[in-house]
Formats: C-alpha cells, structure tokens, sequence
C-alpha cells in the first residue's frame, strides 16, 4: 500500500474512547458552504460534526490525496484492498488562504504550546501512520488535521451526513476556525504528532504521480464523446474518488435506467429540408444559454482537480452556458460568484448561474446562505427535494468498511429520521421561508418524479420543475427523469407547456437531448460528465465536454431535418411503451 497520506484533511477511521468535554447534546448542524466569516466563532461546535464522521476519509498536511485503510472483512478487489485510495483527492478549497497549506507543522504546534523532543538530533515521539489506521473501528478512531493526532470517539455517531459531508470538507477548509479541535476536544484526546517531512514527502510523490498522469493523457481534443473524458479521468482517480463521483444506491438500478431510458426511443427525421444552419440556443432558467443544456450542481468537483468549481465557472463562462453551483461545492460561494465577476468582466457578458439550496434544520444556516446567493447576484434557486433524508450507498459504505446493526430487539414504534443535515419537515409551506430570504428569484424544484407533485409546483408559483432522481444516488428503483417527462406528457400535455420543465440524469449524447426537448422538456442538465472533464482535463475538459455535445447537437438537428428548437415535435419520436399501471 502506497504510503502517502496527505494534506491537512481529515482522517476517519470510526470512533474511539476519548469522549470531548463539551456535552456532544449541544451539538449543531453543519455548516453549508456560504458561512459567512462573522459567524463562524460561534458555529465551531457544528463544524466539528462536519470534519468527525463517516470511518474513511484520511489525509493530511494540507493537500489532495485521501487514504483509506479497509477492513480485511470487507469484500472489495485486490487493487482497492491494496491501495484504496491511489489517486489524487481534494478538499475544501480557497485561493483566497491557497489550496495548499504551506504551514510547518513542527512550528506550529510548537507555537500553540505543543512539545516535541529530540534525540541525537533527531525528533523522537511521531506516531506513525500505520499506527493511527490501526484505530480504525467503531469504537477506536482516530483523526490527523494538519499533523496533529486526536482521538475522537465521540464525534461520528453524530455525524449528520456521512461521507459526502466529509469528503465534501476534506483538507484545509477556509470554513473551519482554527484549533477546532483543540477547542472542543478534552486535553487527552491530542495523541500526538505524525511526522510532517514524511507527509510532506508522501504528498509531494503523489502530486508527482498525479500531474505525471495527467500529462500522459491523449490531448482534450482528441476525446469525442463524453464517455471517453469520464475513463480518462478514471484513468488515475483514487477509487474512492471514482467511487464517489459515479456511486448509487443500493443495487444501482435506477443510474442504470437512467442511461437505458433515452434508448427505449427513437427518432423520426424529416427530410428534404434547408438545414444549412441551425439555431440550437435557447433560454435555461431564464437565462439565454447557447445550447439547450446546463451543468447540474454537483458537489465536490475539487476532488478531482485542484481548481475545482473554478474549471467550471471558465469552461461555462467561455461556452455560454448556464453553471448550477452544488450547496456542497468545494470552494466557497462567494469566491465562485467572485470568479464568475472576473469571466464575465473578461468576456464582457453576464454568465449564467443557479444556485442549489438545500433546506437545513437549521433555519438560520439558510437565511445566512440565502443572503450571499441574493448579494452575489445568482439569478435563480433549484430547490432539491429528493434528498431531504441520507441516502444509502452501499458500494461506498462498502469502501469505508461499515457495518451494520445486528443488535436483537423488537422495535415497534416510529423511525425518527437521523439525518441532521437537510430537513425532513421540508414541506410546501417553507417555500414562503425562501422567498422571504430570496425576493424575486425564481425557484425550480429539482427531484420531482410525480405528475401531481408538478401540479402543486405550478399551484405554488414555482418557476419551473427539474424531473430527475438524483442521479440514482437517493432511492433506487426510482422512475428516471426522461421517463416521468414522457408520463407526463402523455398524461398532461399542457401542463408542460404551462410550466418550465427541465431533466436531469443520464443523458450523455446531443440526440438524446433533443428526445427529452420533443416532449416538451426546456433543457437536460449533465452534473457526473462534467465532473470527469474538469478532473481530467481542467478547464479545457470542460470547454471540450460543451464542444462535443455542440456537435451532436447540432447535427442532429440537422439529420432529424429543423434548424431551430421549436421545430422538434413530439412526432418526430416514437418509444417502447410499457405497462406500468
């Protein structure tokens, strides 16, 4: 097993003894991306629970590469057993404070009054690495932040969002106040220090290993379709990365129909017809977009490359197209909305862009968040709706080597809902909440899959519904975006002529988006596909990935015999019809 472990990220590996003294009943909910710095001393606790959860995600000394240490019992291939983690990973990221902690972790701790000693001129006292993934169980776990050891037993049972929430705030996250740890942690829980030189090595062999990949790579122009930018990507991701982009849940059904639906369609071409030029612009979200797609909010795009969100904002930018920005991104709103200030004063236009909100338990997190999506200029809302209680990924839970409850006992009273991160009340009346923080911005619902739910949606004043079920992360067996467009249009018509509807998930060619504008859909929102294309290639695999569905696109227009958008009908596609009711 490769022996780097990098970055001043976390490293998880279940839970331990050591218990915080501070009562664990006071804990607060995480902390979304747009905390604003005012707030941040008083929200310590909270972010705490974001860092110390889920057993997996290691790392340290401020960098890219997380470390999983699994358990012999889980049943994975030999390559992620041997190496789980063999391939770049990110972290929260700022070029504001720099991605990369440039901090001497020797003189740090010996700045906040930490000792260290030497023998023979050399220091003594390091806790190995091999040491700390020896506590590595739910009931012995320790963490590394920046080179410093601790225990912290107490924190992951009150996790409230499970791996994503910690890959999502990995390495030196401007978020987090200094000596969180040291602040909320009972003095015995700090074990000791990992030898900085050594991480410092392994991080610098890793990028080595990284940037030499990425160099061998084909060049981006050479890449034809977006599949071939998603295995160059794999190509040298870490598993766990790779496993975090394209995960699903349970048995992975509904991101396989999300790929199979567009193919239980085809298409029926006029011909004799002037289609010299076509036309594929149009409006997303009220936006004016130089084709008929967006890139859907994704989280954690800097898992994949150092720039992160940022590759997108240009790639977007410099393509015209509208960019939906993840509540769990990996750079801070406001230095995104910052980089979309630089492009558009470069370009001279306005780019596109939509924020996603997720409504927390805590209500102020959303006021806070609102207010710099509102002064940032972000010109439209996507309310996601289908992930407002964890979901359950098991090839992931898989990688972290997680168990299950196997405790005897007869339960016979209601469930109560664990997750504290999003808000399982969340129902039609919040809607008001919203629009009381966010006056005049348009808000879509994203993870509709129920006609009459869209009928509500219209009832209510919303701008519009994204069809999509969360790219079969949520639940799985859940009906496909395409194909509840297709229902509805069969069912009501009109009503998706009434309403702006968008869908998302699965679509991977030009032709299968205009089979979902046929049906009357405004646009498809891609998130995976170009997650993959800034991870490979940066900013250009993002350009590239636009290029390639302009391509399609447009030829396809061109075969199928229009030359504008309003031109495609519903009689130019014919599909399988199944039974279902």
């Amino acid at each position: 097993m490769r022996t780097g472990i990098i970055g001043s990220t976390v490293k998880i590996f279940g839970a331990s003894t050591c218990k915080s003294s501070k009562s664990i009943s006071t804990t607060r909910h995480f902390t979304s991306t747009t905390t604003r710095a005012e707030t941040r001393h008083e929200k310590t606790r909270s972010h705490i629970l974001a860092l110390a959860g889920a057993m997996t995600v290691t790392a340290l000394y401020a960098g890219y590469r997380s470390y999983t240490r699994l358990d012999n019992s889980v049943d994975v291939n030999e390559e992620q057993r041997i190496d789980p983690d063999g391939g770049v990973s990110g972290a929260k990221g700022s070029k504001r404070s720099g991605d990369v902690s440039k901090l001497d972790v020797r003189e740090d701790l010996r700045g906040e009054g930490w000792r260290t000693d030497k023998e023979n001129g050399k220091e003594k006292g390091y806790i190995t690495m091999g040491e700390v993934a020896r506590h590595d169980l739910a009931h012995d776990a320790w963490v590394v932040v920046e080179g410093k050891v601790f225990d912290v037993t107490e924190f992951h049972k009150y996790h409230p969002g499970g791996s994503q929430i910690i890959v999502a705030n990995a390495g030196r996250d401007p978020i987090h106040p200094p000596k969180t740890l040291e602040n909320n942690l009972a003095p015995e829980c700090f074990k000791g220090l990992v030898d900085p030189q050594a991480a410092a090595n392994a991080y610098e062999a890793e990028q080595r290993r990284v940037n030499s990949a990425r160099d061998a790579l084909p060049p981006v122009e050479t890449m034809l379709g977006l599949d071939e930018l998603q295995e160059a990507a794999e190509s040298f991701l870490s598993p766990r990365v790779i496993n975090y982009y394209g995960a699903s849940s349970l048995d992975g059904y509904s991101t396989a129909e999300n790929r199979s639906a567009f193919r239980k369609c085809r298409l029926i071409p006029r011909v004799m017809r002037n289609v010299t030029t076509v036309r594929p612009q149009t409006t997303i979200f009220g936006i004016p977009s130089a084709l008929p797609i967006y890139i859907s909010p994704a989280s954690n795009a800097l898992l994949g490359h150092p720039e992160g969100e940022l590759n997108i904002v240009r790639g977007a930018s410099r393509t015209g197209i509208v960019q939906g920005v993840s509540a769990a991104a990996s750079f801070p709103l406001d230095e995104i909305i910052q980089e979309k200030a630089n492009m558009d004063q470069e370009s001279g236009n306005s780019m596109g862009m939509v924020y996603q909100v997720y409504l927390s338990r805590d209500r102020q997190k959303n006021v806070e968040q609102l207010k710099e999506v509102v002064d940032g200029g972000v010109q439209a809302l996507i309310l996601t709706v289908d992930s407002n209680v964890g979901d359950h990924r098991q090839s992931t839970e898989k990688l972290k080597g997680a168990r299950g409850d196997a405790q005897p006992g007869i339960r016979m009273g209601p469930i109560a809902n664990s997750d504290q991160w999003h808000d399982a009340s969340q129902n039609w009346d919040d809607l008001k909440f919203i629009r009381e923080h966010a006056p005049g911005l348009p808000i879509y619902l994203k993870g509709v899959s129920h006609i009459e739910d869209v009928r509500l949606a219209k009832k209510h004043g919303l701008a519009g519904c994204i069809l999509s079920n969360h790219g079969g992360r949520q639940l799985d067996g859940a009906r496909t975006g395409f194909d509840t467009l297709r229902s509805i249009h069969a069912q009501d018509p009109q009503l998706i002529q009434n309403l702006e509807i968008y869908i998302d998930g699965g679509c991977r060619r030009g032709h299968e988006v205009l089979q979902a504008l046929a049906f009357g859909a405004k646009g498809v929102g891609l998130g995976r596909p170009f997650l993959y294309a800034q991870a490979a290639y940066g900013e250009k695999g993002v350009i590239r990935a636009v290029r390639i569905l302009e391509k399609e696109i447009a030829t396809a227009m061109q075969l199928l015999g229009v030359t504008d958008l309003s031109q495609i009908k519903p009689d130019m596609i014919e599909c399988l019809q199944e039974v279902w009711k």
